[in-house]
């Protein structure tokens, strides 16, 4: 593989209004002298009924000393109602948002714009999200870039973006009306939600916010790069954007997903036109494009969006009518439509809306890509300093217990087992490809391949490897 490109820290850090930022707004909405203080200047916001003066007040306020004031706790309900906010929402978090001014994009007005850093337990929720719908499956869209063995979790901002909330709500309850108690479903479930259905049995308090599935609501993933995070967060999606970084194979709408693996294909990395999906990994051809690998991009972005997918079209169809599904959903016949490439090529089901307003982007995920053969190669280097230091008896408890987990992704597609091109691979990575790709890596294989039955399974992967060590062929990184 190449080099890997970190893409830094979250934006969100970027997009924090400062309390003098504040101090400032009210100055010049009341009028006031610069002299005025600060804890005054809040206490004259409070009474204004102007929401976004009183948001500036409030967020002064938490930061002049006036916490746990009535006045306070006033304005916090008041803003609340006058914005139309969730209950669930910190104000304290909001109050600290960016005044968005005017529509834009799919946003039809202003706005304020905040995010939430989110605590460890819902962190620890959407990771097991990310591990219950990983699925080893190559589709095109990753333009010759390896699928990662597991996706681990940095950061995860909540979005708070008042406008496109009330635009998400208020579409939420036409199709509420509409569909008249009509029970609507996603067939057999969406991945997101059969994972947490199966958490609610060993964990009865929910983690994530409510759900009404009375308009068949649900958790779903849409991938995309730190850029486009910020531009959705602030302005909503964008129809007329979709199909700029993918297929439109069901039209002009918004592409969401049950399974981490499909979203993240969309993630920062190399982009280039978008084809059918062909492979499922681990299949010897056909292989990647030829010439150099692309660079492997450690980082990027998932958003966990809500979605209303209300009453569903499904389609297997490998070429499917797209302006005839998003005419009816348009029209109003269906909401969504379902897009079943798993039952078609084995590959992933993709889920569509053709209006902006039927989902919020809820969390802005940045994570990590892990592929096994770095991870092997650091532990590679590890057993070989101890050797060379003496003190090598296998891979310790913790190294075996590393391989072995990734081991199980990394030979997925063939239940728990590699092929050639995947040991070539984990050679590469280690400073030990064969001088010639045709027969000495057949070669090589046979001699891993110590069950003669075809494949390589972990326990000869930690054999062979044991060995090479106790030969003396180390690498270091």
């Amino acid at each position: 593989g190449g080099a890997f490109v970190e893409t830094g820290p979250s934006f969100a850090q970027e997009l924090v209004t400062t309390p003098e930022q504040s101090a400032s707004v009210l100055r010049a909405k009341l009028g006031l002298p610069a002299s005025t203080q600060p804890q005054e200047l809040a206490l004259q916001g409070l009474k204004s009924q102007d929401p976004e003066v009183k948001r500036c007040a409030l967020h002064l306020g938490y930061h002049s000393g006036l916490a746990g004031r009535p006045e306070l706790a006033g304005a916090e309900a008041q803003l609340r109602d006058l914005k139309q906010l969730p209950a669930d929402w910190s104000i304290s978090s909001f109050s600290a948002g960016r005044f968005l001014e005017g529509g834009l994009g799919g946003r039809t007005d202003s706005a304020v714009i905040a995010f939430e850093h989110q605590p460890q337990h819902v962190v620890d929720e959407i990771q097991g999200m990310f591990d219950a719908t990983y699925r080893k499956v190559y589709t095109r869209d990753r333009r010759g870039a390896p699928i990662p063995d597991r996706f681990v979790i940095k950061e995860v901002q909540r979005v708070m973006n008042d406008q496109v909330w009330r635009e998400y709500s208020k579409t939420r309850a036409e199709v509420k009306t509409r569909l008249k108690g009509e029970a609507c479903s996603v067939p057999e479930g969406a991945h997101t939600m059969n994972y947490l259905g199966k958490r609610r049995t060993t964990n009865p308090t929910p983690v994530l916010p409510p759900l009404d599935h009375m308009v068949n609501e649900a958790w779903l993933f849409h991938g995309t790069t730190k850029a486009a995070a910020r531009g959705i967060a602030e302005n909503d999606f964008r129809l007329d954007l979709t199909g700029s970084n993918a297929g439109t194979l069901y039209g002009k709408g918004i592409y969401l997903a049950e399974n981490a693996t499909k979203s993240d294909e969309y993630g920062e990395g190399p982009k280039g036109p978008a084809g059918e999906e062909q492979m499922e990994a681990g299949y010897e051809a056909p292989r990647p494009p030829p010439g150099p690998p692309p660079e492997l991009v450690r980082e990027s972005y998932i958003l966990l969006c809500r979605s209303t997918l209300g009453k569903m079209r499904y389609t297997d169809e490998a070429k499917p009518d797209a302006d005839d599904l998003q005419k009816r959903c348009l029209k109003g016949e269906y909401d969504s439509v379902l897009g079943d490439r798993l039952k078609r090529h084995g590959t992933f089901r993709e889920l569509i809306v053709y209006n902006d307003d039927l989902v919020y982007p809820e969390y802005v995920i940045r994570y990590e890509r892990v592929f096994f053969h770095e991870r092997f190669a650091e532990i590679y280097s590890q057993m070989s300093k101890r050797k060379q230091l003496g003190k090598f008896n296998g891979p310790t408890p913790e190294e075996k217990d590393v391989l072995i987990s990734m081991w199980s992704v990394y030979g997925m597609p063939n239940r728990g087992k590699i092929n050639k091109w995947q040991l070539l691979d984990l050679l590469t990575a280690i400073g030990q490809p064969p001088q010639n790709e045709a027969e000495d890596l057949d070669q090589t294989f046979k001699e891993w391949d110590s069950k003669k039955d075809g494949w390589i399974d972990v326990d000869e992967f930690l054999q062979e490897m044991t060995q090479r060590i106790n030969d003396g062929i180390i690498y270091y990184q």
